[in-house]
């Protein structure tokens, strides 16, 4: 809230975790500026359906709770009324609020202050950018200014942080309470818990209730009252990097080397080195100065700040519950993903920058005794369908998603042939059989119907619904928005009375996929097992495509590509295998419950005696003993 009668703040940025100071920031500046400072006003959210959800459930109630506001902002409900569900009026200015994918909605009145609310999840207009377009209206206003909030999604394609690195950066820092080392906490870096390890050092246990913050300084650990104590003493740094006196300065990383120097030249006050302390009625932050000349190379036109739970006084967001949440996610690939935007206010890097070998993928194949090893409880199969062949993979599937390549096939002939049809048939209704002869069949699968093949795929699926082989197709991303993996959204009633592929998040599962292949220690939720019989070329397929940005509409994303001449179909089976594993549960299957049914010693049950043997206690068997007539007994 200081930053908005921050002298020169003309833009503010805030990249936060969930449920920290968005919203009410948002809040307040309207309160602030309906009392205070009035004007047009528009509050931008993802939809309509959104903003009206907003004006009823934060806006009204705000209104009517604050005597202020209460008294300036018209609440006539009369069908005439200026006043609607998404238009506040009140003298000197008025609120609208208004949903972003529409350009009419965004580009049709003069606007003095725009809050744009969680622009992650905006989708490009056809005349561009809808933050851009809004922040076009406020041209004619002196002292114009625009607010942005949302969470963090992925590093290149997050709006919110392309924002936040347009501005000063700024982060916040806190005093340890034991020492008054001042710093700017993290959760990889200050909070700890206790484990147990085993003879070799490794980590058997962990206790994420003994999880605190670790000062970095005296290693002093805090209690509860005094984490929320020394948020008390949070004061927002400006931290970009800049270049002045002809050097290039980096502030957190001068502060670093400040406060680390061994005590005889450990400077007095290390926080002033990079900044010094700009303070007013209504504002207050350390701006970045030059070492050399003393100036504030870096100006506040723009200001952006960034935050995480650590900073949150909530005691659903204490330490053991972040150690908790992190314990739980860290093996999963997209929960990885949801910790570092919901919990650390952080944009997630994604897998693929990391360079991936077919040779070294290939060199950690495994035999296993059956054709299903230890661990599987679901198998699902991911066809690829072109002109001349059907491909399939044969997946097993472990407790957390981990995974093994039970078989790959491949189908030659004519794919608009229904003898090549059965054929498949028969291979998705094959039996595998662990090594203790426990039996395994196809739960799911996947079939491909892009490319030439359309109508071929659809019939050989509906015929199949019963058994769950699914007509899949690549879900639209021309928005830039990645679609869930199997789709969340129910069809309308329209909808169900005609045969339709399912759509998939092709992007999404590949991501998945990659960060997969890069896990490369010890096997458990999500590692990749290969079987040794594929060759070199199987693996050069599941590595072949690269993640290349692309730009729609001034919104920026990746996507990924198979270069030219390449092959990829080995990457599409097992794309359309995790599909079918993803519908199996969005239907209700919970793998690790399958897993666990099907472990422990396999007991075969007895083979069933054929009709015409005769056994004793059998009720048609000539008993002997007290049997029919002339029996001896």
């Amino acid at each position: 809230m200081l930053a908005i009668t921050e002298p020169g703040v003309a833009t503010i940025t805030v990249m936060v975790c969930t449920q920290l100071m968005k919203t009410a920031l948002i809040e307040n500046a309207f309160g602030f500026f309906a009392h205070l400072d009035p004007s047009p006003m528009l509050m931008l959210q993802p939809k309509e359906a959104a903003a009206e959800q907003f004006s009823k459930e934060r806006i009204t109630p705000l209104i009517k709770a604050t005597p202020v506001l209460r008294r300036l902002v018209g609440t006539r409900k009369t069908r005439n009324s200026d006043e609607t569900i998404r238009y506040k009026s009140f003298p000197g200015g008025f609120l609208a609020i208004e949903g972003a994918g529409s350009p009419d909605n965004v580009a049709r009145r003069p606007i003095k202050r725009v809050f744009c609310d969680e622009i992650d999840k905006y989708v490009p207009t056809r005349e561009g950018d809808a933050v851009g377009l809004a922040e076009e209206r406020m041209g004619t206003f002196v002292g114009a200014q625009s607010i942005r909030a949302c969470s963090p999604t992925i590093e290149g394609e997050s709006a919110i942080h392309d924002s936040y690195l347009e501005g000063d950066q700024r982060q916040a820092s806190v005093e340890c309470p034991h020492c008054g080392h001042r710093q700017f906490l993290d959760f990889f870096k200050h909070i700890e818990w206790d484990k147990e390890h085993d003879s070799e050092g490794h980590v058997v246990a962990h206790h994420h209730k003994t999880a605190a913050v670790h000062c970095e300084s005296c290693g002093c650990a805090w209690n509860e009252a005094q984490r929320r104590a020394a948020l008390q003493t949070a004061r927002w740094h400006q931290t970009k990097p800049f270049r002045c006196c002809d050097t290039y300065q980096d502030p957190m990383a001068a502060y670093e080397e400040a406060w680390r120097a061994p005590q005889e030249v450990r400077p007095a006050d290390p926080v002033g080195v990079a900044w010094e302390w700009w303070q007013g009625p209504r504002w207050a932050v350390y701006r970045a100065r030059c070492s050399k000349c003393g100036n504030w190379p870096v100006d506040n036109e723009h200001a952006s700040f960034t935050a995480g739970k650590e900073f949150s006084p909530w005691d659903r967001d204490a330490p053991p519950k972040m150690a908790r949440k992190w314990l739980l996610w860290k093996d999963d690939p997209d929960q990885r993903v949801k910790f570092d935007n919901t919990q650390r206010g952080k944009p997630h890097r994604r897998a693929g920058g990391k360079v991936l070998l077919a040779e070294l993928l290939s060199a950690r194949a495994e035999t296993w005794p059956g054709e299903v090893p230890d661990g599987v409880g679901i198998i699902t199969v991911g066809g690829d369908t072109q002109d001349d062949r059907v491909e399939l993979e044969f997946v097993g599937w472990g407790r957390g998603e981990e995974s093994w390549s039970l078989l790959y096939v491949v189908i030659e002939g004519d794919t608009s042939s229904e003898a090549l049809w059965d054929r498949v048939d028969q291979q998705l209704l094959r039996t595998f059989r662990r090594a203790d002869g426990r039996e395994f069949n196809v739960s799911a699968a996947c079939i491909d119907s892009g490319g030439h093949r359309t109508n071929e795929v659809y019939r050989f699926a509906q015929a199949r619904l019963g058994r769950k082989v699914w007509a899949i197709k690549g879900a639209s991303e021309r928005s830039g928005t990645r679609q869930p993996i199997w789709p969340t959204v129910k069809p309308s009633n329209r909808e169900r009375t005609k045969f339709k592929p399912v759509s998939i998040g092709v992007n999404a599962a590949k991501d998945t996929i990659r960060a997969r292949l890069e896990k490369t220690d010890e096997p458990g939720p999500g590692y990749m097992h290969f079987d040794a019989k594929r060759d070199l070329a199987w693996y050069e397929q599941l590595i072949v495509e690269k993640r290349v940005p692309k730009v729609v509409s001034g919104r920026k994303f990746t996507v990924w590509d198979c270069p030219k001449g390449k092959a990829n179909e080995a990457l599409d089976c097992r794309v359309y295998a995790y599909a079918a594993l993803q519908g199996l549960i969005h239907f209700g299957t919970r793998l690790n419950e399958a897993v666990d049914e099907t472990t422990g010693i396999y007991i075969p049950p007895p083979p069933e005696r054929p009709d015409d043997v005769k056994t004793w206690g059998s009720p048609d068997a000539d008993d002997w003993v007290g049997g029919g007539e002339g029996s001896w007994l």
